[in-house]
């Protein structure tokens, strides 16, 4: 992360949830022992539904978050106190009560000093980047678009300056990369983000290291676009890269590990499931009598074809082989959708039969949404390393899903190369948790 706040904020939650749990429970809690596994327990809850809610990233804060807070911490420590029963034997629901309007009160104050703070006094980081092109435009309108980074880009170095077609900015190119020092002292930069889409020669490398103090940060391009999109700036350069990460030893722990967890996860959500799966096929079938099942050729690992199972939620006659609902944006008053299965959409229900998928190897839980075939050979044509998104097994939900609903082809690519980048068992996992917390809210 970028801001220092996000751990401060992490560690301030903690510390009062572990104050104002001590003072709640310690007199129920008979011993040490217990009083602190309650303490464990209820910080690590009201840390993960403050987490799954966004509030240990860089955000930009609104009156409504006043709300998400208390109910983070409401559901939170609702959790921890479950959690504690076996440890203190039951808990009454004043106690809980009392440790959820302390611990907020507390987080709220913590969170409205911080942002009194960076209005008043916290100073803007000033931005300078090298490279005027298409990389250095993109990162400078990436950085303008989040303001609550606290940055402004000064201005542009490059050498190729006088060849630059002027055009509507407000952000101007201050020199050449010779001179970097002077331009550096005269706008009190604090970071420079290297965007030369080619290798610089070593009298441009020498201006910079000369002309760039010690005290300041350098960022490459895609390594800060990463940072602050979250998704993985496509080039060539970093799909190169993107490979030797993909090759690793450590990937094949991973990998062994993840399928024994996509079984036990498989079944666990077809089990779970049950009632719900067990009504969705009665009202399918007596809706209009067809098949409950709709099956359809996607894209696996490596390019694979294999058939795709989901629930049928559209009228049997309006059904296209040809539909792709991952990419297609459908209306809920879309009238090929059955009415009884429109629950069954906005719960993401017809969804659960993938997890037969899932089981024979075909995806995952966690990974890139598989591509219809023509899709799939379509992008592949007109979208640089469109196939780089197949070295992993596609996914029942994925990191572009929890992000973003409807995304252009090569917005959904950058989401995808950053999880494959970046997979581990732990993101799979946050990932899951972020896609029921998205659908049980309505936001699926």
């Amino acid at each position: 992360m970028l801001s220092k706040s996000v751990y401060v904020f992490a560690i301030i939650d903690a510390i009062v949830t572990a104050i104002f749990t001590a003072m709640s429970f310690y007199y129920i809690s008979q011993t040490n022992i217990r009083l602190f596994g309650v303490i464990v327990i209820f910080i690590l809850s009201v840390w993960a539904i403050l987490g799954l809610k966004g509030f240990y990233k860089v955000k930009q804060y609104k009156w409504i978050d006043i709300y998400k807070l208390f109910e983070g911490i409401f559901i939170g420590a609702f959790l921890g106190g479950l959690f504690s029963i076996p440890l203190l034997g039951g808990i009454g629901p004043s106690l809980i009560l009392i440790d959820i309007c302390l611990i907020f009160a507390s987080s709220l104050t913590a969170r409205g000093v911080y942002l009194i703070y960076k209005k008043l006094f916290k100073p803007v980081k000033n931005i300078l980047i090298v490279g005027a092109g298409q990389d250095g435009k993109l990162i400078a309108e990436e950085i303008q678009a989040r303001p609550e980074l606290g940055m402004k880009v000064v201005g542009f170095l490059d050498d190729r300056m006088n060849t630059i077609e002027e055009e509507d900015s407000t952000i101007p190119i201050l020199g050449l990369t010779c001179d970097t020092e002077a331009v550096i002292k005269d706008n009190n930069v604090d970071m420079v983000i290297i965007a030369v889409k080619s290798r610089m020669d070593s009298q441009i490398l020498t201006d910079l290291a000369q002309g760039i103090p010690m005290g300041v940060k350098v960022w490459r391009m895609p390594t800060f676009y990463a940072h602050i999109t979250r998704k993985l700036f496509v080039s060539k350069m970093s799909v190169n890269w993107l490979f030797y990460d993909h090759v690793r030893p450590r990937h094949i722990m991973y990998s062994h590990l993840k399928r024994i967890l996509d079984k036990f996860a498989a079944l666990a959500i077809l089990l779970v499931t049950l009632p719900l799966t067990i009504i969705a096929m009665l009202g399918i079938k007596f809706s209009d009598f067809g098949p409950v099942f709709f099956m359809q050729t996607r894209i696996g690992k490596f390019g694979k074809p294999f058939k795709m199972i989901k629930f049928r939620t559209m009228y049997q006659d309006k059904v296209d082989d040809d539909f792709d609902d991952d990419v297609e944006e459908i209306n809920h008053n879309d009238k090929r959708i059955m009415p009884f299965c429109k629950w069954i959409r906005k719960l993401h229900i017809d969804d659960i039969p993938q997890m037969f998928n899932v089981l024979k190897g075909e995806m995952s839980i966690v990974g890139p949404r598989p591509a219809r075939e023509e899709v799939y050979e379509e992008n592949k044509e007109n979208i640089p390393f469109w196939e780089c998104r197949n070295w992993v097994r596609p996914g029942w939900t994925g990191w572009q899903q929890i992000n973003v609903n409807d995304p252009i082809p090569e917005e959904r690519l950058s989401y995808d190369l950053y999880y494959v980048k970046h997979r581990t068992l732990a993101w799979d996992v946050a990932i899951y948790c972020q896609y029921v917390v998205k659908i049980l809210t309505g936001k699926g």
